[in-house]
């Protein structure tokens, strides 16, 4: 027998939402900003409603049962439907309203782009709540089933279906090559064949793809030669830091701690060697106010850099 509406605690569908999302207690609960008392209670009424754990210890982390696999998509979209009823008509007052969005981008983008949009954050918006996440390895699947509000992403690396949604151009960059301040060892200026035969400090892209240096080197045929592997550009000029390996960031990254960690630029002779970074968004985001709000900020410290 179906339970009447009117019986449902439709609150739980947001703590519902972040742990389908979260696929943890605790993150799920700084996601919604409660505690994670809060959260645990919130799942145990969960699991009660549904007759089902929903949330299962796999290894040292937890993982999905089947019935909350197939709840992803109906209450991500039930939520976007709810707030657009709710907020129809209604502006977006960041001084007063509450809102929390989720970013998905490099580290560099954070760095560079998301961390200056903060500035000024507590005293503009004191009720918005911004979460940076890293790249996921599913991007397309990120945006189409709204895990995040905005996506960041170069140009460069083009994705199949990625141009479908919503987007706009925020900024551009140039690669330099980056060594130890004291090593002398490598020739100036540095052309794509003498810079693959250094010793490398390689980025690792999403899902362990390339990053737009990388692939700009591969168009030209050439392998870097890699000796340290990580996984973002600030661990890769930190790596580069009293060695004498090379690495190719972004100009914008390098200038920011260049003279903490002791590097320096080498000339570069690398056609191409540009960055255009853009962010997208799910169509239902196109008209949310509070959305706009974001993109609007973001556009305007972009158009500063």
């Amino acid at each position: 027998m179906t339970r009447p509406l009117s019986r449902i605690d439709l609150n739980l569908l947001i703590p519902l939402n972040a742990l389908l999302i979260e696929q943890n207690v605790t993150k799920a609960a700084d996601r919604i900003a409660v505690t994670q008392p809060s959260m645990s209670s919130a799942l145990a009424k969960l699991r009660r409603h549904f007759g089902d754990p929903l949330l299962v210890r796999d290894g040292r982390g937890f993982v999905l049962t089947p019935l909350a696999q197939s709840l992803r998509e109906p209450v991500t979209a039930l939520l976007i439907a709810a707030r657009e009823v709710l907020t129809a008509g209604k502006s977006f007052d960041p001084a007063l309203d509450h809102r929390s969005f989720t970013i998905a981008a490099s580290d560099y983008a954070a760095a560079v782009l998301i961390q200056p949009a903060m500035r000024g954050l507590t005293a503009d918006a004191p009720n918005v709540r911004i979460n940076v996440e890293p790249l996921p390895e599913d991007v397309l699947d990120g945006l189409r089933n709204l895990r995040y509000d905005l996506l960041v992403w170069p140009l460069q690396l083009p994705l199949p279906g990625l141009l479908e949604f919503p987007n706009s151009t925020l900024f551009g960059d140039e690669f330099v090559a980056v060594v130890d301040k004291d090593n002398r060892l490598v020739a100036e200026p540095l052309t794509a064949k003498s810079l693959a035969a250094l010793p490398a400090v390689r980025v690792v892209g999403t899902g362990g793809g390339k990053v737009a240096a990388e692939a700009k080197l591969q168009e030209l045929g050439l392998v870097q030669r890699t000796a340290v592997t990580v996984a973002s550009f600030a661990l890769a000029l930190r790596m580069v830091s009293g060695t004498d390996l090379v690495t190719i960031t972004q100009r914008r990254l390098f200038d920011q701690v260049a003279g903490a960690y002791g590097l320096r630029e080498v000339p570069l002779e690398l056609d191409g060697a540009t960055l255009i970074e853009a962010m997208f968004w799910h169509p239902r985001h196109v008209r949310d106010p509070a959305h706009q709000w974001l993109r609007t900020r973001l556009i305007t410290v972009a158009a500063g850099l």
